[in-house]
């Protein structure tokens, strides 16, 4: 069920395409407005399935190694992935005149991420691991999924809805990389093994919003606040795997973190029959993302101001963040030409939740643009089928020279994360609508 991470951060909610959106009156509103299902009527059901084609590259120098040593190539170079995968929004609501009822399954938080490997050591006798890629100190592989089951309601007074939603999480997160175990957590290729972490959770949040039919059948403003997981800092348990020269240790951990709330505002208007415009806004509050910090079970994930454990060893990691809240913006259209055709298009700018001083290869960030297009089908009375391309492509970014990660006490110090960041994601999405 991971989805692709699509936007700033990992949030990666697009499901519905085009038709997602605080003024939606379809099911997907049950995550981004769940007040617009007091505008749909009788039955509605909503199956909707995306698929994620994401480049991304990082072009890194190692200052502490000669250009022309015989390790060079372990730790600098370019590092490149080129994944594909996708994942399935369900969902249903029931129009009792004012009263709506809905509930729905979807990731509206997560990502994948399987970098390719350095065929320059595969069958190496000296450096075997480094075919792993240069990126390895940071990732090899990871998901990070966030899957949420949410039930709500909805009431309509007049031009004016009320709606509210409760959403269960089931969260899991997995990772894999190379880990220095000389003690200084720094690239070391004579002290190379391998740190694998698997924990998850169950937490539970809320959403809630407003929906404006400010002229009827015309226009339409909203406005939605979704919650964090947890509704604050959330405790993911599991076990955190130790792989030193063949010899594999297990142990018990928790990890510490905080996930974002987000708000959203929008409108959409009809200035006749055959268009529609739109207009959207949203601020993601990835400032509560300062540290994801790892201790082992039943021990407290507390660090110094330079990022040093004042308890004896029991953080095994603590992976310094500093993100920055997020604001986007989109646009979109839609046209007619006839009653049983929609044609759309969008457009849309996104911030980048991570700085300079701690971005890295296992969530890298950027500034970037989105367009999309697509065209919805009214097959017979009351089926609609929908399918659109986005394309998202991050503004490059270089960071040489301006990570603070090994600069940090341990266990916070972390291999340098400065280089030339290079992505863009293509998102093909598909939905059916059924209603009666």
């Amino acid at each position: 069920m991971a989805r692709e991470a699509r936007g700033s951060g990992f949030a990666s909610a697009r499901f519905g395409g085009e038709h997602g959106h605080v003024t939606a009156t379809n099911p997907t509103a049950l995550y981004f407005n769940p007040a617009g299902i007091a505008l749909s009527a009788g039955v509605h059901l909503f199956a909707d399935g995306t698929l994620a084609l994401r480049s991304l590259s990082w072009s890194h120098a190692e200052a502490s190694v000669a250009a022309d040593s015989p390790s060079a190539a372990a730790n600098a170079g370019t590092a490149t992935l080129f994944n594909v995968f996708g994942a399935p929004m369900l969902g249903a609501t029931l129009g009792l005149g004012r009263l709506a009822l809905g509930a729905a399954l979807y990731v509206p938080l997560g990502g994948r991420t399987h970098w390719s490997r350095n065929e320059t050591f595969a069958g190496s006798d000296r450096y075997p691991l480094a075919v792993d890629g240069v990126q390895r100190w940071h990732s090899i592989k990871g998901a990070i999924t966030h899957l949420y089951g949410s039930a709500g309601a909805a009431y309509r007074v007049g031009p004016l809805s009320l709606g509210v939603a409760l959403n269960i999480i089931r969260s899991q997160v997995s990772s894999v990389r190379a880990k220095n175990f000389s003690g200084d957590t720094l690239p070391n290729l004579d002290n190379e093994g391998r740190a694998t972490i698997d924990v998850s959770s169950v937490h539970a949040s809320f959403g809630a919003g407003v929906l404006l039919e400010a002229l009827p059948e015309r226009l339409w403003l909203g406005a939605s606040y979704q919650a964090q997981p947890g509704l604050g800092a959330i405790r993911h348990d599991g076990t955190l795997t130790i792989e030193d020269r063949g010899v594999a240790s297990e142990q018990g951990i928790s990890m510490h973190e905080a996930l974002p709330d987000i708000i959203r505002l929008g409108g959409r208007f009809r200035p006749i029959e055959a268009w529609e415009l739109r207009l959207f806004g949203d601020l993601t509050r990835w400032s509560v993302a300062r540290t994801t910090c790892l201790a082992l079970r039943g021990k407290p994930c507390v660090v110094t101001a330079s990022g040093a454990d004042p308890n004896g060893g029991v953080i095994p990691l603590n992976l310094l963040r500093a993100w920055h809240d997020t604001v986007g913006v989109r646009a979109g259209a839609s046209y007619w030409p006839r009653p049983e055709i929609e044609l759309f298009a969008g457009t849309g700018f996104e911030t980048a939740a991570t700085p300079d001083k701690t971005i890295d290869p296992e969530l890298p960030d950027a500034n970037n643009l989105a367009a999309a297009l697509g065209a919805r089908w009214q097959l017979r009375s009351g089926v609609f089928v929908s399918g659109s391309y986005t394309h998202i492509q991050y503004l490059t970014r270089d960071t040489s020279g301006r990570s603070i990660l090994p600069l940090a006490d341990v266990p916070t110090r972390r291999p340098d994360g400065g280089g030339r960041y290079m992505q863009w994601i293509g998102v093909l999405n598909g939905n059916v609508e059924v209603e009666f």
